[in-house]
């Protein structure tokens, strides 16, 4: 096994930050790994966690930098979802022509890299086992008139008026020109048919305390999941959005990582 840490070109012509974990033999599966809003690329080394553990099973992994996030050199302005769903578009084309790889392959995706997980397999009929951690995957704002907070009227009239709207993002206390586009694609592009036409196997893991994306969120992405071949929804009990890395309880994040390996294991390789 082997971890690299290289750049892919985007189809703007952007260089994409990944990680790269190699299988130990070949050809090997493919697992894409998609991180939350304005997070890190290894989700602070869960993702790594997983890609490690299934190394040895004839698993490659690649983690996505996406735009603005990580160590991406792009505004955050590019953040949307199409150009996020354009970049693992344009990570995988870089996997399969540098690794021999099957057909088969798996996804990963934390909070809002949950919702791009929902949304890519709608497309991608070879993903056949998916993990959504904290996932994002309600259609629109799940009902709510404010995102991450902040009102969808003051940040609709302000994208109005600018295109974007100037957005205090609490996770990192940064302030980021967040796109107009990606309010209005979390608006039309519909995670839950994506859930609802999935053929393949699926663990749901979710923390009870999570006020981010609410418990009740994952119960509906587990009914959502009506054709799964396999499907499985495990509480981190005592867990929020972070999963114990927020306040101190790595053994949370452990929960997290070791039912996923397992399922994996399972389902995958």
């Amino acid at each position: 096994m082997k971890v690299i840490e290289t750049s892919v070109k985007s189809k703007r012509n952007s260089d994409i930050p990944v990680t790269i974990v190699e299988a130990d033999n070949y050809p090997a599966k493919l697992l894409i790994c998609a991180h939350g809003f304005k997070a890190k690329r290894t989700e602070d080394g869960r993702f790594l966690t997983v890609a490690k553990a299934l190394a040895s099973k004839g698993v490659m992994a690649i983690m996505i930098g996406f735009p603005g996030c990580d160590e991406s050199k792009e505004d955050f302005i590019n953040y949307t979802l199409l150009n996020c769903m354009d970049d693992i578009d344009s990570c995988v084309d870089y996997v399969k022509g540098n690794y021999e790889l099957t057909k088969d392959t798996g996804m990963i995706g934390y909070s809002m890299g949950g919702r791009l997980t929902s949304l890519y397999i709608a497309k991608h009929p070879e993903i056949s086992c998916i993990g959504l951690w904290a996932s994002a995957s309600y259609d629109s704002f799940n009902g709510e008139d404010q995102f991450l907070g902040v009102p969808l009227s003051q940040m609709e009239e302000e994208i109005k008026e600018k295109g974007y709207c100037d957005f205090h993002n609490l996770f990192d206390d940064t302030y980021i020109k967040l796109n107009g586009e990606l309010i209005e694609q979390m608006k039309e592009l519909s995670p839950v048919k994506g859930l609802n036409d999935y053929k393949g196997c699926a663990i749901v893991v979710h923390g009870d305390e999570d006020t981010t994306v609410p418990y009740e969120v994952a119960e509906k992405t587990y009914e959502e999941l009506c054709k799964a071949k396999e499907r499985k929804l495990n509480t981190v009990h005592e867990a929020d959005h972070g999963f114990g890395q927020w306040n101190g309880r790595p053994e949370l994040s452990k929960q997290l990582t070791d039912e996923t390996i397992v399922f994996f294991k399972e389902h995958f390789v």
